[in-house]
């Protein structure tokens, strides 16, 4: 797997992850933490669902978390 560099890479990463398990993703939020991204997405349309996944700098799922509600 190829490293990160960007917000733009981190995002679609994170989405193509969630596609698997969610027909509709809608990006939020992407950062940077120390050496990791977090990606927040919304997988609903109707309910408030939220979906947050962790990559590692090479591109790695190193956590992937739904929650219902407010987000994380």
């Amino acid at each position: 797997m190829t490293t990160i560099q960007n917000v733009e890479q981190a995002t679609q990463a994170a989405m193509d992850f969630v596609k698997k398990y969610y027909a509709f993703v809608f990006p939020v939020s992407a950062r940077k933490e120390a050496s990791r991204w977090i990606v927040d997405l919304d997988v609903s349309f109707f309910n408030p669902r939220y979906a947050r996944v962790r990559l590692g700098e090479s591109g790695t799922i190193e956590e992937f978390k739904v929650t219902l509600g407010q987000l994380l």
